[in-house]
């Protein structure tokens, strides 16, 4: 899809356009820093250079900032303003790509580069963050020490945070707690709304009944001690070489994950053996080699590339359609960032989907990815409860009572039972059905707000076995987006054409629930923490 119109003007997504304004919205009506939640394939290079570019016909003077963990997506990201913008004001601060310049009105940098120049860099209006998941919240980090001396000498300076897992493996949701450096989502765009909108092929699987072995390793930061892991993946790798290699005959291009450079000779190795191409890239691979490696399998000339460490962000290989896990990971985001990497558009070659072989335990882990909710940070009362399809071992929220890979219904009341092991796990929820519920009544009363933000009108249908909840906002100080599509709820559930202009507050509305109708039925899906409502039934 070209970024340009007949006339050369940028042409946007629907989603990046609104992506865009929803974000300048944001700003505008609240305080702190917010995070645009837009997943692989959303196009996060041309959203930020659309708002640069806004920027700065806003504001010819402008001074931005695009900051980043990997010299890789700082040329990315360049080259997208670039070609957008030929004339654009900007430059690059990254030792690892030879450049310095300091003083460009855009200026696109890596962390490890800059973070010492906060009081030399000069006057700031807005900072950019890339894969913002990378900043950690403790003080004794590059970030802090950076942002916090732009905060200094820039006392108005604004941030947006980019990513499609904005959280981190034990501090939770990057917008949640005390010491959160960013402040709410002002936009979503998850991996299943881009395959229904044909922006992402889906990701499919097959059971294989091997399984890297995790039962009793330790763990090192979190997640599993990489020298007892990579015990557990030698045991499997000959067997599951001999599988993959099978179920990959079809597949174009293959990316595999390991946990050690010791385990990546290994695969590697086993691949040879078969007479198939494979290379091996890791964090200490010097950047001619890895730009040469991943331009073999855009050609087709390299077939597998087998990554410890690397390659989960910032790499864009759109040929590659089978990934292999042999990773085992806690960590939610990296999972995701993971299998990102298989799921982008490739015409070309006809693409229609990508083959997830999942020797690692993913998906019984975390679930379907499309499901996956970000952890709980520490002492906010453990992780959301969860439960395990019974036939297939999919992983899924507590509340969800059909299993989204085999239709299992779950019994009311919930009995251990051991998982059976061989599995066929879904990557995506697509099989969850919506279900219609007969309502029997409706209740109104207003939710406190948290962390600062304002009251909720919380709607409550009460069914026979359980309530559904539908939450909606009108006090004066809520995003001016949400007081807009509560308006139009409002107008929707109305008696009359006379009930239907939006109350101007809660206690308003509350004060007027009588011009509402009790639906007969609603329409609920299953996903997500909560049941969500997706159409309000009348006759």
């Amino acid at each position: 899809m070209s970024d340009h119109d007949t006339t050369g003007k940028l042409r946007l997504r629907d989603y990046q356009q609104k992506a865009i304004d929803q974000t300048w919205e944001w700003l505008q009506n609240n305080d702190g820093c917010p995070i645009i939640d837009a997943a692989v394939g959303a196009g996060k290079s041309v959203i930020m250079a659309a708002m640069m570019t806004q920027a700065c016909e806003w504001d010819a003077g402008a001074r931005i900032l695009m900051i980043t963990h990997s010299s890789q997506l700082v040329q990315q990201n360049y080259a997208k303003l670039v070609n957008l913008w030929p004339m654009a004001p900007a430059g690059i601060y990254s030792a690892a790509l030879k450049q310095k310049d300091l003083y460009a009105q855009i200026l696109f940098a890596t962390i490890q580069s800059i973070y010492k120049k906060g009081y030399d860099i000069g006057r700031v209006d807005l900072i950019l963050v890339d894969e913002c998941h990378t900043i950690s919240r403790k003080e004794k980090t590059m970030w802090h020490r950076f942002l916090t001396d732009i905060a200094r000498v820039n006392k108005g300076v604004r941030m947006i945070g980019f990513s499609g897992t904005p959280w981190r493996l034990g501090e939770g949701p990057l917008i949640e707690g005390d010491d959160a450096i960013f402040h709410g989502i002002s936009y979503r765009i998850s991996i299943m709304d881009l395959i229904k909108q044909g922006f992402l092929v889906p990701v499919t699987t097959q059971a294989t009944g091997i399984r890297v072995e995790t039962a009793g390793l330790k763990k090192t930061g979190g997640d599993y001690n990489i020298g007892q892991l990579t015990a557990a993946v030698d045991d499997q790798i000959e067997t599951a070489v001999a599988d993959f290699v099978e179920r990959g005959r079809d597949r174009r291009t293959w990316f595999i994950f390991v946990p050690s450079v010791e385990n990546a000779r290994h695969v590697a190795d086993a691949i040879h053996r078969h007479s198939i191409s494979c290379e091996i890239v890791t964090a200490d691979t010097p950047e001619v080699e890895r730009s040469r490696i991943l331009n073999g399998m855009r050609a087709g000339t390299i077939r597998s590339a087998v990554s410890v460490g690397t390659l989960t962000t910032g790499v864009d290989v759109p040929q590659a359609d089978m990934i292999v896990g042999l990773r085992p990971t806690t960590s939610s985001a990296l999972l995701i960032q993971m299998i990102g990497r298989v799921l982008r558009l490739s015409p070309e070659t006809g693409k229609t989907d990508a083959l997830l072989c999942d020797y690692a335990g993913w998906l019984a882990q975390h679930g379907p990815v499309d499901l996956i909710e970000p952890p709980r940070a520490r002492g906010k009362g453990g992780e959301p409860p969860t439960k395990q399809c019974e036939v297939c071992d999919t992983k899924v929220p507590i509340h969800i009572m059909e299993c989204p890979t085999c239709g299992f219904l779950f019994p009311a009341k919930e009995k251990e039972e051991e998982p059976v092991r061989a599995s066929n796990l879904a990557a995506l929820s697509t099989d969850v059905k919506p279900v219609r519920v007969p309502i029997i009544d409706m209740k109104f009363r207003r939710n406190p707000g948290r962390d600062g933000k304002p009251d909720t009108l919380r709607i409550t249908f009460n069914s026979v076995m359980q309530d559904y909840n539908k939450f909606l906002t009108f006090e004066p100080e809520a995003n001016p987006w949400a007081r807009k599509k509560s308006a139009e709820a409002w107008a929707q559930m109305a008696f009359l054409p006379v009930h239907q202009k939006a109350p101007a507050s809660i206690d308003e509305a509350i004060n007027r629930k009588a011009e509402l109708r009790v639906p007969k039925e609603i329409t609920v899906k299953p996903v997500g923490k909560y049941p969500e409502i997706v159409e309000i039934h009348y006759e």
